[in-house]
């Protein structure tokens, strides 16, 4: 059994489509190269063919990437 939210993020290919299905308050505080990072890995992991999704240790990467670079952000 597919779940509709399943299907509706697996469709998402942009950063303006994601933001459709994100809660407000991401959206509102996260910067845009964080976000940006976060979604793609999403995507990635979202892939209905299993050996294009991205390694666990790929995912740690891109979030400590999307945290590193969230923390620039709200220094400036």
């Amino acid at each position: 059994m597919i779940f509709y939210p399943y299907l509706q993020i697996v469709s998402i290919s942009s950063l303006e489509e994601c933001c459709e299905v994100l809660d407000p308050v991401v959206i509102g505080t996260s910067s845009q190269d964080s976000l940006s990072a976060v979604v793609s890995i999403m995507i990635k992991c979202m892939s209905v063919e299993c050996s294009t999704r991205p390694s666990m240790e790929e995912v740690l990467w891109n979030l400590q990437y999307a945290a590193q670079v969230q923390v620039t952000a709200d220094g400036d």
